[in-house]
């Protein structure tokens, strides 16, 4: 019996954990733990610290510093606290240690002469107590206004979330949500008679629950994706939620959590978010389902894939999405899962003011309940939905009447939902006062990469009256491939498996009337499977793209294609074609070698590098590597971006310095030198050979905040009287460089 007491105070700590808040200037989160970012998760708390420095930062439990980091990117100036329970407490973007920190710190850097410095202490050196201050909060490192980011580590490096261990705040507000997504995984998957993926907005009810707006239909298997996020009172920042849980039919389906993360899981992150939905700019989606092919990581649950495969009928679905605290927010939506079925169209006569259609059933003799309509541009644009003026049933099918107004110089899509629920596919009337020459109109190639698989689009500039088909050409291979007519100017395909395209060198798109038209596209498309290594290569030859054998999860068609019209390229000389690596809408699990070849006219220019296109960023440096022998420049990236040679000829620029130049200061009064610097293309390496500061010749070990693009150096002691000089010289990555020398007295 004493034992297990024993036992049971002596993993208490460990079990009942609470720790005290490491700030005392409010619970106000800027992020939350487990968010999506470029290079992965988020992997802890962003505390805010009322937009400014220098708040007292606190030992959330006893335990002792065993590590002091100080780094231009990353982190910045950070602690860690290991703690009496074996866990322990990160720290980073402080502005400043306690003082026998800072005065151990500063030995390190002088003996290397460097401001970089990663330290490791024994438990002896430096112990702390629960609530003793440690730090000061800052903004140093990569970070993009002042605030306290606060990691919680288990013994095996692993981050858990502070808010479900240890630490504790007041919230009352349940998550939001906006958006549902279908995503159709197979050949047989159909969402609302469409095998492209489906969003769905969601509304809100006086409950506070949210429905979606209708019966879905759907067949085949599918992936389900949702857009929420969660509020905090006092707040109005947004936050990724805790858990997600889905139940079909009330039995629990699926489930993930952000809870536990790991540093070697960052390139994850894109296969747990919705990359499609991200890439396409739809906003941030998370995945409810697993792929067989996405990596396992211990978010989504073990047991299940969340993969939707139902079983004829109706079927409810309920999603409930969860903050730390468990508020909790409901999402109700109905399936009806049968596939889509086909119906024929016949024109039946007009009168001076109607067009009569009979709409019926090609193959089951389940009657069609109703019929909807929408109009097309003679060049395929959507119009607007046409009302139907009349609805008459005859035998399993509808005849039906629109007003001829409406579909004046129009082609008119057509849409039928049966007795049982089910959609149809759509067909089309087409207007032979719209309808374009097929022998000469111009035909544009258009290819996706879904989790279902590769579609190739056909879309004419304009509407026409031929049936369309698709032949995939190899010296192998002669694959003729049906097109679904789901506009009245696009045709898909079904989802076709990548590893078809593996002989391919031609694609034909067949446009049958009277006689034959072949539309040839060419075929600069290369399979890549996992576990190998590929090389694909753009149509001029000037581009390519070569994976390893852990950039992809699946197979997985790859091509890159030469853009007209792109970004425009600011401050640089744009010195080749600007190409866009496919598919873009794809993750990679590792990076992909990249490389653009370029002429003999450019040899001598050492200034140009590869860069990628950012939406956000704009065009953004990649590090690149110059073979002069066979003229290509080389880098890696890790998303299917837009690339581009730019050459950086333009200096960077020094915006502020104080001390100013022929200033007078008072000895007492000046503690700190700041430079404000800039550069529009290339950047700044966040090391220490990008810069060089002086101070009457002697180098001085300085910080710089990389956000902020500022270079600081703080002074241990007062300036002598008399002049001094300030030496600076800065250089970007394309190797551009400037120089300033300041005079300033002190008195």
């Amino acid at each position: 019996m004493r034992l297990l007491t024993a036992l049971a105070l002596t993993m208490s700590p460990i079990l009942t954990q609470d720790y005290t808040w490491p700030t005392d200037v409010g619970k106000h989160l800027s992020s939350n733990f487990g968010e999506f970012r470029a290079t992965g998760y988020h992997l802890g708390l962003d505390m805010k610290t009322k937009g400014t420095t220098g708040h007292p930062v606190y030992a959330v439990s006893s335990g002792y510093i065993s590590r002091i980091v100080t780094n231009y990117s990353g982190y910045g100036r950070a602690l860690y606290l290991t703690m009496d329970d074996g866990q322990t407490a990160v720290y980073a973007h402080l502005s400043k240690f306690t003082p026998q920190l800072e005065d151990r710190l500063k030995e390190k850097q002088d003996a290397g002469q460097t401001y970089m410095t990663n330290l490791f202490l024994s438990p002896q050196e430096f112990i702390f107590e629960k609530g003793d201050i440690i730090a000061y909060s800052g903004n140093t490192g990569f970070s993009f206004g002042p605030h306290l980011h606060f990691e919680i580590r288990n013994k095996n490096g692993q981050t858990l979330n502070p808010l479900t261990n240890g630490l504790s705040q007041a919230d009352r507000i349940a998550p939001i949500a906006e958006e549902i997504s279908f995503i159709p995984l197979n050949s047989e998957s159909w969402v609302n008679g469409n095998q492209l993926p489906q969003n769905f907005s969601l509304f809100r009810d006086r409950t506070g629950e949210y429905h979606t707006p209708d019966t879905i239909n759907i067949s085949g298997r599918l992936g389900l994706s949702i857009k929420t996020f969660d509020k905090r009172q006092g707040s109005n920042n947004i936050y990724q939620p805790h858990r997600i849980e889905v139940f079909i039919d009330e039995r629990l389906h699926h489930t993930l959590q952000f809870d536990r993360l790991d540093y070697n899981w960052r390139p994850t992150a894109n296969f747990i978010k919705d990359y499609r939905n991200a890439r396409l700019n739809f906003g941030n989606f998370i995945k409810l389902y697993r792929n067989e092919a996405d990596p396992r990581v211990p978010i989504h649950a073990d047991s299940t894939n969340g993969i939707l495969d139902l079983t004829p009928g109706y079927h409810d679905i309920k999603i409930l999405v969860m903050d730390a605290l468990k508020n909790t927010r409901v999402i109700h939506g109905t399936v009806f899962n049968m596939m889509p079925f086909d119906i024929t169209l016949e024109p039946l006569g007009e009168t001076e003011d109607l067009l009569s259609f009979l709409i019926q059933p090609r193959s089951i003799t389940i009657p069609i309940k109703s019929v909807i309509a929408y109009s097309f541009t003679p060049f395929g644009y959507a119009d607007e939905q046409i009302s139907i003026q009349s609805s008459e049933p005859i035998e399993a099918g509808r005849i039906v009447t629109v007003p001829k107004k409406q579909a004046n110089r129009k082609a008119i899509q057509f849409i039928a939902q049966n007795k049982l629920g089910a959609q149809s596919k759509p067909v089309h009337w087409i207007n032979n006062k719209v309808v374009g020459d097929y022998l000469s109109v111009n035909v544009d190639m258009d290819i996706s990469h879904t989790d279902a698989g590769i579609y190739v689009q056909i879309q004419p500039e304009q509407i026409v009256s031929a049936n369309f088909s698709l032949r995939l050409k190899g010296e192998y291979q002669y694959e003729t491939i049906p097109l679904n007519q789901i506009q009245p100017s696009v045709y898909l395909t079904k989802p076709i498996p990548p590893i078809w395209f593996e002989n391919v060198d031609q694609i034909e798109a067949i446009l049958n009337a009277s006689i034959e038209r072949q539309v040839r596209f060419e075929f600069p498309y290369t399979v890549a499977m996992p576990g190998s290594s590929i090389t694909a290569v753009s149509k001029d030859s000037f581009c390519s793209i070569r994976t390893t054998k852990s950039s992809i999860t699946s197979p997985t068609l790859m091509w890159i294609e030469a853009v007209h019209k792109h970004a425009p390229v600011e401050n640089g000389n744009l010195l080749s074609r600007v190409y866009q690596l496919q598919p873009f809408e794809r993750p990679l699990l590792k990076s992909v070698n990249i490389g653009i070849r370029y002429s003999s006219k450019l040899k001598d220019k050492d200034k140009m590098h590869l860069y990628y296109y950012d939406q956000k960023e704009g065009w953004s440096f990649i590090p690149t590597e110059n073979n002069k022998e066979r003229q290509v420049l080389t880098g890696e990236v890790d998303h299917l971006d837009a690339i581009a040679i730019i050459e950086d000829v333009i200096p960077p620029k020094i915006k502020s310095i104080h001390p100013g130049n022929n200033g007078n200061y008072p000895s007492l009064e000046l503690n700190q030198f700041k430079i404000k610097i800039e550069d529009n293309l290339s950047g700044f390496e966040p090391v220490e050979d990008s810069f060089e500061l002086r101070l009457d010749s002697q180098p001085l070990i300085y910080a710089y905040q990389p956000n902020l693009k500022v270079i600081t150096y703080e002074l241990d002691r007062p300036l002598p009287i008399g002049t001094h000089t300030i030496q600076l010289k800065i250089r970007d990555r394309a190797e551009n460089e400037t120089s300033q020398d300041i005079k300033f007295k002190v008195y």
